[in-house]
């Protein structure tokens, strides 16, 4: 390691040593300088608002250097600027992409168009027949920098040098000038000499405004750091003020022939970004003086870009920079001053200004909008936002800030909008529609197409909503049918004036005839139980009388009364795979009719009245499914056969349900709520709540029709503690007197009872209780239930369990029993659905 320190030391003293070479004749490659002939005055102020920067100031932020080593700098950049005139006829002849790779800052520049130094024509005069080209540069109009501190910079010759510089020399200074952000103005003109002089460039400069300090006014919501933060900020490839710029990368050049060597060590490129000591920044929170880099104008209309990015959508900004280096922010966060609503009637417009809760004089922010439109499609929900064609939304709102000046130096900043693109008037053709149009005509439009801004007015368009229309595949495998492919539907259609609403609903499965399945000795019951399973209802909703339903509904297909243990989903699925449906299935054929009042958000109650035909169904031989066919058929229950006419009662109640969420289901039981479960149930603390009473008549066990009734409560609480962590409770207790088989309780599997075989207590009333803590994927979760049957209860089962968690509804559960039949190998099961 000494050895190579001594080796370096020799060849440097044997660098300074030798002689420059001598410099050969100027590149004689025309210059490629725009052609800039206006010239005007600089308008800079004289007044030093903070004392400037030193002269010496180089490119890197730490300006205290020893003396000899700036002297050794001076010689390496003045050997530089030699090498640099005596190669200049072969820098003009080099290819874009090997300039491109020297120096590749210089050729950043994203406004650029990639041929634009292709097709800029290069400055030529001539002379009494004599092509000149400009061979110096000479820089005018510096007050808070130096002359050496800028031609440092940019890497240009000292001005005493006598250097003859190449077109393409020229032009990069010119960039890098323009490019800096330390000028509001870069104006080059010719001054030609007497020959054999070269012509000379003069560049005249004006500074960007020094700010020495900074003032915000007008502030309510945002904090003045915010402000600073973006009007200061500096790009991102800004050097840190924590870096050291001395470590920059620099290139050594040795030139060794048979009669001397020379050993040069030069930067090959300036930086990109003046030094941080000459811009305006703040350094933890403090202000330090310097030029506001790319000027006030451009900082305001920055920080006001990102204002109104955030939500800030009728934000402006005004600032006043007087000659001492004060500049003084206001700013307007943008209040608004009206709600207009188009689209609907006036009466439907008030209605939308209530729901819409847009109070004049508060700050606009573009959230607020989003919530307000949310709130009422909420309240609303047969109104939908209208897409403005040719309208500025609030995404597309532009400003420019515009600066004047004063006399005495001041200078004024204040925003102007953008003016307004005019409508585009298209032809409208009759008789004409495409597919694109057609498919387009159902698509939703997005809240912020809606709304648009008139000056301090918001304008919220509207119309009413298209007729809502939805098919969805049916799961539908069963070991009574097979595999029996359905599809369902739904058609809403709505009315402008909100005064009913009418939905069409239907479902339809056809069983298949796959594997040879039947019913020992019973060709006719096999026929009969692959009939076709169709069911068709319609309703109405009247919302100024609380009504969420009105209608009924007429059916002839297979049912269960199991829903509330496991979804429709889960059970199809283990039905085909391993022949565990955990339901017990029966034919149902008949005539409900059903009312149904939501007299607040969290509430409703309903009445129905039903009249049914029960059928016992069988499971086929053999059993059609993926494993386990080689099995017994799944022992599908008995049912009370005959026919039954019941009325149920019901009232529900569900915290944290959406307004909007949709009421009704299409295959309707007491033990299910009639709350859509789309929405947030988990984010927050939650109580759901059921309560149905069914009294009926129907065939009774000694052969008469008899009366009977049944009574279910379900209860449900969710306390979330954490992101994805809290604690679920559930308690539901039901029971009856003279109950058919088919409306008895039972107790024991997925979900009633994990752990336990499927119903296997079966009584007349039950009690079932869970509990489940949940830690993100990780949940542990206890089951506790009896059975009253003849007159007795049993003692109370315990099932004990975990779960994987895959979101919000897919689960891994595995559940053991505790009672003297526990086993060490659990039940395992994927569930794919919520039930409760």
């Amino acid at each position: 390691m000494n050895r190579f320190a001594l080796l370096v030391c020799f060849f440097t003293a044997t660098a300074l040593a030798q002689p420059t070479l001598p410099a050969t004749g100027a590149s004689t490659a025309p210059a490629e300088v725009p052609h800039t002939t206006a010239a005007q005055p600089s308008t800079q102020d004289e007044a030093q608002p903070v004392a400037a920067p030193p002269t010496n100031a180089q490119v890197t932020p730490r300006d205290v250097r020893p003396a000899q080593a700036q002297e050794t700098r001076d010689d390496a950049r003045t050997s530089a600027a030699q090498d640099r005139s005596s190669h200049a006829a072969q820098v003009g002849t080099e290819s874009r992409k090997e300039q491109r790779n020297a120096c590749p800052d210089d050729f950043d520049d994203a406004e650029e168009r990639p041929d634009e130094r292709g097709v800029l024509s290069p400055l030529q005069l001539t002379v009494d027949g004599r092509l000149l080209t400009p061979g110096r540069i000479e820089l005018h109009g510096l007050h808070w920098l130096t002359d050496a501190q800028v031609r440092t910079y940019i890497g240009a010759p000292p001005a005493d040098a006598q250097d003859v510089l190449g077109g393409n020399e020229l032009h990069l200074f010119l960039r890098r000038l323009a490019r800096s952000g330390l000028f509001a103005r870069v104006e080059p003109r010719v001054r030609v000499a007497e020959a054999p002089q070269p012509a000379v460039l003069e560049v005249h400069l004006e500074e960007n405004p020094v700010v020495s300090a900074v003032e915000v006014n007008g502030l309510q919501d945002l904090q003045s750091t915010e402000v600073l933060e973006e009007l200061l900020r500096l790009p991102h490839r800004f050097a840190t003020e924590d870096e050291n710029e001395d470590e920059e990368s620099f290139t050594a050049t040795l030139r060794v022939d048979s009669r001397r060597g020379t050993l040069s060590i030069v930067r090959p490129c300036p930086p990109r970004y003046p030094p941080r000591d000459w811009v305006a920044r703040l350094e933890r929170g403090t202000l330090r003086p310097g030029i506001l880099l790319g000027g006030v104008a451009h900082g305001l209309e920055r920080t006001l870009k990102r204002l109104r990015d955030d939500g800030y959508m009728l934000a402006s900004l005004s600032a006043v920079w007087s000659p001492d280096g004060k500049l003084v922010v206001t700013v307007d966060e943008g209040r608004l001053e009206s709600v207009e609503v188009r689209g609907v009637d006036a009466d439907i417009a008030a209605r939308v200004q209530d729901a819409l809760d847009l109070q004049p004089g508060t700050v606009f922010l573009r959230s607020d909008a989003k919530r307000a439109v949310q709130r009422l499609t909420s309240r609303l929900p047969f109104l939908e936002p209208a897409d403005v064609e040719d309208s500025d939304s609030t995404r597309a709102q532009r400003a420019h800030i515009i600066e004047t000046r004063e006399p005495d130096g001041t200078r004024a900043y204040h925003t102007q909008e953008a003016p307004r693109a005019k409508p585009r008037h298209r032809e409208q053709v009759e008789f004409e529609l495409n597919w694109k149009q057609f498919a387009d005509w159902w698509d939703d439009v997005n809240s912020d197409d809606s709304i648009t801004l008139e000056g301090k007015k918001l304008v919220v368009h509207l119309r009413t909503r298209r007729p809502d229309f939805d098919v969805d595949l049916l799961p539908m495998h069963t070991q009574v049918t097979g595999f029996s492919p359905g599809l369902s539907g739904r058609l809403r259609l709505w009315d402008a004036k909100d005064r009913a609403h009418l939905t069409v609903d239907a479902a339809l499965t056809i069983p298949l005839r796959w594997g040879g399945q039947y019913l020992p000795d019973d060709p006719e019951g096999t026929r009969r139980q692959r009939r076709i399973n169709m069911l068709g209802g319609a309703k109405l909703q009247v919302p100024r009388v609380g009504l969420a339903e009105l209608g009924a509904q007429v059916y002839d297909f297979t049912d269960t009364l199991d829903r509330w243990r496991m979804g429709d989903i889960d059970s199809s699925l283990y039905s085909a795979l391993i022949n565990r449906p955990d339901r017990d299935y029966f034919r149902r054929k008949g005539l409900t009719a059903f009312a149904t009042w939501r007299w607040a958000d969290d509430w409703l109650a309903g009445v129905e009245y039903r009249s049914d035909r029960y059928e016992s169904m069988r499971s086929f031989t053999p059993p059609f499914s993926l494993f386990r066919n080689d099995s017994a058929p799944f022992p599908n229950a008995p049912v009370t056969q005959g026919r039954f006419d019941s009325v149920v009662v019901r009232m529900e109640y569900a915290s944290n349900v959406p307004a909007a969420a949709s009421v009704g289901s299409l295959f309707r039981t007491p033990e299910t709520s009639l709350f859509d479960r789309d929405g947030d149930w988990e984010s927050r603390a939650s109580l759901r709540g059921l309560l149905t009473l069914e009294v009926g008549n129907g065939p009774g066990s000694s052969g008469g029709d008899a009366r009977f009734w049944k009574l279910v409560s379900d209860l449900a609480l969710e306390v979330p503690t954490g992101w994805d962590t809290g604690l679920s409770l559930r308690v539901r207790t039901a029971g009856g007197h003279h109950l058919p088989e088919q409306k008895r309780e039972a107790l024991g599997g997925w979900t009633a009872l994990r752990g336990f075989g499927f119903k296997e207590y079966r009584g007349d009333v039950s009690v079932l209780t869970s509990a489940e803590y949940r830690w993100s994927a990780l949940g542990v979760f206890a089951d506790l239930g009896t059975v009253r049957a003849d007159d007795a209860w049993t003692d109370a089962r315990l099932g004990l369990g975990a779960s994987l968690h895959f979101g919000d509804n897919v689960r891994m559960d595995v559940a053991w029993r505790t009672d003297e039949r526990a086993t060490a190998t659990p039940e395992a099961r994927l569930l794919f659905q919520r039930t409760f």
